[in-house]
């Protein structure tokens, strides 16, 4: 019998069970299904992550506390950042920030905001783009101004319009004290989902102003949070780190104070943990498709036990073991196969509708498409062996005598 008669035969046999064929198949579909949605999310999300990472730049360190009990003579200061110039000549950027809570108000409004005190060169770290007017200078932290930027949801709801450049918004402070700040800048929204929370008038506001001029409405505190710095060169991050690090514990004569951290290890960090539970996500999948795969076992086997006396006719009229053995065979490629396309669009097409809803551009993994349609069909050949071969195997004389 030719190839072409088996799959023949086994589209008819398929078709004379419809539901029960859908039925089986419906393991292997969700299985391939998960397969494709899970590796399209993953590989999206990380190729966001690493977008996000190449807008502030690649070789970027972070000086942060070893510890939280750090006492507040050891902690960074912005004289701190004169000592990292001196040790680390190479570095292109730092900057520095801290954050207080309060309010803004606006006439008659009033809004709570996280206000980030910034260094000039803050917007280096940071994929900050800017819609009207300018960001932070050196001019507004050496002279302390009374100087804010806010981003453009915020000047949209509040102004109904971009161009504020020279507004007034008053700052309280979670004491009482009111400062008035002169808007100087307008900032891009970042981002769909981080724009939706800013327009949202139950989270606070996100606004910059001078770290000097935050300092001292918090009575000279003068203690960072952390210390960016950044390079053009993409080796040797280490080193440059470790150098920094020692400088500023040899200032305070004491050890394990400060760690560095640079961009490459946190984008390793992030890739590893999405790594781990897309594996997880994997593992489950596959379990899946295993268990879809014994469902095409049984009811292969079902469809033997209905079809022996049609066995025997076909054993009796000169069909030979191979014969037999590719019909059951055939049958379950098909099913896998089909299976596997099903699954396949539908992964993609929800992996798609997914990333657009967490607003991430979308990844097809066109190896891993290929990949999820061969691995069902060979999922087929290998659940569809056994009762092929008993088929196979049955006696023609014992198979016509069946009832």
């Amino acid at each position: 019998m030719s190839f072409f008669e088996s799959f023949k035969q086994a589209l008819e046999s398929l078709g004379a069970n419809k539901l029960r064929s859908f039925l089986t198949m419906l393991g292997i579909i969700m299985g391939v299904f998960s397969v494709i949605t899970i590796v399209a999310i993953g590989n999206a999300a990380e190729a966001y992550i690493s977008s996000e990472f190449e807008k502030v730049g690649a070789n970027t360190i972070t000086i942060a506390y070893q510890k939280s009990d750090i006492s507040e003579s050891d902690m960074l200061t912005l004289e701190d950042m004169d000592l990292i110039r001196r040790v680390a000549p190479e570095i292109k950027n730092i900057a520095a920030n801290i954050q207080r809570g309060g309010s803004l108000r606006i006439g008659s409004k009033t809004r709570d905001a996280y206000v980030t005190g910034v260094s000039s060169q803050y917007k280096s770290f940071s994929p900050i783009e800017m819609a009207e007017g300018r960001f932070i200078n050196d001019f507004d932290n050496t002279s302390k101004s009374n100087v804010i930027v806010v981003d453009e949801y915020f000047a949209n709801r509040y102004f109904k319009r971009l161009d504020i450049i020279g507004e007034t918004i008053t700052y309280k402070t979670t004491w009482g004290r009111l400062i008035n700040m002169q808007v100087v800048g307008v900032t891009k929204s970042y981002g769909e989902l981080y724009a939706n929370m800013l327009d949202n008038e139950n989270v606070p506001a996100i606004v910059y102003v001078p770290i000097t001029t935050l300092q001292s409405i918090y009575f000279n505190d003068k203690v960072l949070q952390s210390i960016d710095v950044s390079t053009d060169k993409d080796e040797g991050l280490k080193e440059l780190g470790d150098r920094i690090v020692k400088a500023l514990e040899r200032k305070r004569g004491k050890s394990d104070l400060f760690y560095a951290q640079s961009s490459q290890d946190m984008q390793k960090m992030v890739s590893n943990v999405l790594g781990v539970i897309s594996a997880i996500l994997l593992v489950i999948a596959i379990i899946t498709l295993i268990v879809g795969g014994i469902g095409i076992i049984n009811i292969l086997l079902v469809s033997v036990t209905e079809r022996i006396r049609e066995i025997g006719i076909r054993k009796a009229l000169g069909a030979q073991k191979m014969d037999i053995l590719m019909q059951f065979i055939t049958e379950s490629v098909i099913m896998t196969g089909i299976s596997g396309l099903i699954g396949i669009i539908l992964g993609v097409v929800s992996g798609n509708i997914i990333s657009q809803l967490i607003k991430i551009p979308p990844v097809v993994d066109i190896p891993v498409i290929i990949g999820a349609f061969f691995g069902s069909v060979v999922l087929g050949l290998i659940f569809g062996v056994y009762p092929a071969k008993r088929a196979a195997d049955l006696d023609p004389i014992e198979s016509l005598r069946y009832e």
